[in-house]
């Protein structure tokens, strides 16, 4: 038998019922061939340490080695960890920029003094991250760039001792004190040892004191442990002083080699600018470039042409990149300025009683279109723009006849759905269809009023230009284009207000109807609403219509009060958001017209008496029932108790002024 088949007989009779093995998901990394443009394994750690050495010696600072050591944990055991390559550091240390470092004391292996004197930390003032070099290496002081910490180191952190050992104060401190008085100056003035004043930290000082009196008394003397420990640090003072101030000088050559090699880049950069026909801000600005004039600055090196050659394609192409969005950001910015220019025009014709359209719709008039403009198109003046809008007359009589035009189609059709088809008259005293007190729409597709038409609940014909439905789309902002064929009329408030103006003797004709209307207050009352008294005002007496199909209606004797008193705008004031409309919200000290017959009575404690009188042995046990139902509906209650009692008993779903009424008059003002 081969090896490569299988003998029948050979198997086991329970062959089939072996559960099958799982086969081995092949990894995707497998699967998938790698792009040829995959970066492998990095091999710089693999170099040996003879050629590392090589290509770190020729680096200017011991900060670059130490940023070479940082990135890697393998990297940071060969350079900081073996003692075979301190040589490294010490070569890079002697040949540092502006000249070679100091040597550290004992207590500093290469890279801690590498870090020591490169790395940043935190200010001794503000506590802000800066990269500045220590202020003062002596007593670790660091400080930002902020003028302000400067001026408040020596009076707030750092305490004068010179007086305190009379003129002794060099031969006695053992503590590490600031190297020189100017190390927070631009210069470096007298340094220890020849310094005269002593500055030391504040929590420093108050930790020598105590050293020093324990060290300096004869009874009890001091224990041997402070003894060796004070000796010690006596002994390490003079060596701990003198890398301070050497570290002070060198800090000193390196800021003045610094200004020196900026000013050289700049000139370079500006000379550079001129000659290529670039602005100098945007070179010193764009990616390539500016990186390159920072990093040759930091390091202390010149920029040469060389540098500039290898990047010059990439930078023409940067600073034409920039150019292009300087462009569009102007365009941008005028475009906004035309647009607001635009909405401020449109604010003033609404302030003067201008029927216009939405400002979307406004947007859309040739007129606005042309002043303006687009971002990519053509751009008007936008300086000029807001003055010629407000003092010209010839953008005066193009905005009215774009108006007018735009309006025409509107008031045709809208003439149309009152029964008014191509209306025309020679009367002056009669007033158009569409600006009589009847003239009410409303929108089929959203059915919203703005917030002016919320008391009406319907349009008038300047409500219904200017009306936005609102996008459904919550994703797309914009408005939804305007369109005369959504509105319908309002029948029942339109029906309601011809039958008040009969009711009163004129007709909607007369150009006074609107003045007419308001002379009655509120002294409208519905006579629909059975079994109350529900007085209000015509705008409310608009709204209050669209509860009714047939709205019966009644004018009370001009002179004759109410007896609850009808307060307009109270709801409107209790549904504002606030704490003190939520104050008044919560007080119990509302009641439900609705609820009150029309002759009943109530009393200063809330309860409601009928005029009607009745006996308990007259009485059945419905109409008892009925009698306590009707005490607890006309109970006081809060303004939210009220809104859901309405809702449920009588099937109001909006609250209106003429619903309720507050037993006690509202304070608005504390």
């Amino acid at each position: 038998m081969s090896t490569g088949s299988l003998d029948p007989g050979s198997l086991p009779t329970n062959y089939s019922t072996l559960p099958l093995t799982k086969k081995c998901r092949t990894s995707v990394s497998e699967r998938l061939p790698q792009p040829e443009s995959t970066s492998g394994r990095c091999l710089f750690p693999t170099l040996p340490l003879e050629l590392l050495a090589e290509i770190l010696i020729q680096t200017n600072s011991p900060r670059d080695v130490l940023s070479v050591a940082r990135t890697s944990k393998f990297l940071c055991s060969t350079l900081v960890c073996n003692p075979a390559a301190n040589f490294i550091w010490r070569t890079v240390r002697k040949k540092c920029l502006p000249h070679a470092l100091p040597d550290p004391t004992p207590n500093f292996s290469e890279a801690a003094y590498a870090a020591f004197v490169y790395d940043g930390g935190f200010c001794g003032v503000c506590k802000k991250s800066t990269n500045e070099f220590y202020s003062s290496f002596a007593t670790r002081i660091r400080l930002c760039r902020d003028s302000r910490c400067r001026k408040d180191i020596v009076g707030k952190h750092l305490v004068d001792v010179t007086s305190m050992f009379q003129g002794r104060a060099r031969d006695e401190i053992w503590i590490p004190y600031v190297e020189s008085t100017r190390c927070f100056g631009s210069t470096l003035d007298k340094a220890w040892p020849e310094t005269p004043t002593v500055l030391m930290r504040k929590s420093e000082w108050e930790r020598f004191r105590a050293e020093y009196a324990a060290f300096s008394a004869l009874s009890p003397p001091p224990s041997e442990e402070l003894r060796k420990a004070c000796t010690d640090q006596i002994a390490k003072f003079p060596k701990v002083m003198e890398l301070a101030v050497a570290l002070q000088k060198w800090k000193c050559s390196y800021d003045t080699m610094h200004r020196a090699i900026k000013a050289k880049n700049e000139m370079v950069a500006k000379s550079r600018a001129l000659l290529e026909g670039w602005d100098i801000h945007d070179l010193l600005n764009c990616q390539s470039y500016g990186s390159l004039h920072r990093h040759k600055t930091y390091v202390l090196e010149e920029v040469t042409p060389r540098d500039f050659l290898s990047i010059k394609l990439l930078v023409e192409a940067q600073l034409l990149k920039m150019q292009v969005h300087r462009e569009n950001r102007e365009n941008e910015d005028s475009y906004r300025q035309r647009r607001n220019d635009v909405k401020q025009y449109y604010n003033r014709l609404r302030s003067a009683g201008t029927v216009v359209p939405s400002l979307y719709e406004f947007r859309k008039l040739s007129v606005m279109k042309t002043m303006q403009g687009s971002v990519t198109g053509s751009r008007p003046n936008s300086e000029g723009l807001a003055t010629d809008m407000k003092n010209s007359a010839l953008v005066a009589e193009l905005v009215t006849a774009d108006l007018k035009t735009w309006m025409e189609s509107a008031r045709e059709k809208l003439s149309e759905l009152l029964g008014f088809p191509r209306w025309k008259s020679a009367s002056k005293t009669k007033l158009h269809p569409l600006d009589r007190i009847t003239a009410r729409f409303r929108c089929q597709r959203c059915g919203k009023v703005a917030k002016r038409y919320e008391t009406e609940r319907c349009l008038d014909f300047p409500g219904v230009c200017a009306h936005e439905c609102p996008n459904h789309d919550k994703k797309d902002k914009r408005p939804v284009d305007w369109s005369v064929d959504r509105f319908v009329k309002d029948e029942k408030a339109s029906n309601a207000v011809a039958r008040l103006l009969t009711f009163i003797g004129i007709t909607d004709e007369d150009v006074n109807a609107h003045n007419t209307v308001k002379t009655l207050g509120a002294r409208i009352r519905c006579l629909s609403c059975e079994h109350a008294s529900v007085v209000m005002d015509f705008p409310t007496f608009v709204g209050h219509a669209h509860r009714h199909d047939d709205m019966q209606v009644a004018i009370l004797p001009d002179g004759e009060v109410p007896e609850h008193a009808f307060e307009s705008g109270l709801s409107a004031k209790l549904m504002d958001k606030g704490f003190k409309p939520q104050k008044l919200r919560s007080e119990a000290n509302y009641r439900c017209r609705h609820c009150v017959p029309a002759n009943s009575n109530v009393d200063g404690e809330g309860r409601v008496s009928t005029a009607e009188p009745a006996t308990k042995e007259s009485q059945t046990e419905d109409q008892k029932k009925r009698r306590r139902n009707k005490k607890n509906s006309s109970r006081l209650m809060d303004f939210n108790a009220l809104r859901s009692h309405l809702k449920e008993r009588h099937g109001i779903e909006i609250v209106s002024d003429e619903d309720f009424f507050a037993q006690t008059p509202v304070k608005w003002q504390s």
